[in-house]
C-alpha cells in the first residue's frame, strides 16, 4: 500500500513499462525492458511519480532521437528498420540503476555540458509541442539527486546515447537535501532508525 505518494514496495519494471506505455508513438521504436533481480528480495522504496517523470522524459529523448536519425538515413537511402530502445534495470544492494539506451546518433562531446541547462534544446524544429523544450531533463536530474540519486549521460557522437538513472533505496540512504533542511527541526524527527543513524550522518557530512 501507498504510503501517501511513497510506495514502499516499488517494482521500477512495472513503473517504466507503464511510461512506455503512455509514450506509445504510431511507427516509433520499440522499447525493450530487461531486469535483472540480483536482490529482488530487498523492497525498493521510491515515489512512483518521480520515476514515471524521469524515466518519461529519458524515453521520449531517445523516441525523438532515433526517429530522427532514422528519418536522415531514409532520406539518404538507407532502410534498415529503425532500431529500438533498450532499457536495463539492476536491483543492486544500495541502488537501483536504469540504463536506457538508444542509436538515435548521439550528442556531440561539446554540447554535453549544455544538455543540462534550462531551456536549451537539441531539437532542430520550433513547432514540436511535445519535445524540445529544453526543461525536462535538467528536472529529472534535480529529481534524481533530490532524493539521493544521481543521471548521468553517455554519448557516443554518431551512434548513440546511454543514459543512467541511480535511484538509492529509501530508508538506507539518506536524501540530497539542503543544509537549510538538514538543520530544521523537521529532520531531527525524521531521523532513519537508530542502526542507521551513523550511516546517514556520514552522507549527509
Amino acid at each position: 500500500n501507498n504510503l501517501g505518494c511513497i510506495l514502499p514496495n516499488c517494482h521500477p519494471k512495472d513503473e517504466i513499462q507503464k511510461v512506455a506505455n503512455e509514450l506509445f508513438i504510431e511507427n516509433g521504436p520499440n522499447i525493450d525492458i530487461v531486469l535483472i533481480d540480483d536482490n529482488d528480495d530487498q523492497p525498493f522504496t521510491y515515489v512512483p511519480h518521480h520515476l514515471h517523470y524521469m524515466a518519461g522524459e529519458l524515453l521520449k529523448n531517445s523516441c525523438r532521437a532515433t526517429i530522427r536519425r532514422h528519418q536522415e538515413n531514409l532520406a539518404i537511402g538507407i532502410t534498415t528498420p529503425i532500431p529500438p530502445i533498450k532499457v536495463v534495470i539492476v536491483k543492486g544492494a544500495e541502488d537501483v540503476t536504469i540504463k536506457v539506451a538508444d542509436r538515435g546518433g548521439g550528442i556531440p562531446r561539446s554540447q554535453i555540458d549544455h544538455i543540462w541547462k534550462f531551456s536549451h534544446s537539441t531539437s532542430t524544429t520550433t513547432d514540436d509541442d511535445d519535445f524540445g523544450k529544453g526543461f525536462g531533463l535538467p528536472l529529472a536530474r534535480i529529481y534524481a539527486r533530490y532524493l539521493g540519486g544521481e543521471l548521468t549521460l553517455k554519448s557516443m557522437e554518431g551512434y548513440g546515447v546511454d543514459a543512467y538513472l541511480y535511484l538509492p533505496r529509501l530508508g538506507e540512504n539518506c536524501e540530497n537535501l539542503s543544509s537549510t533542511v538538514r538543520k530544521s527541526p523537521a529532520m531531527d524527527i525524521s531521523l532513519p532508525p537508530i542502526g542507521l543513524q551513523s550511516t546517514a550522518t556520514t552522507t549527509r557530512n
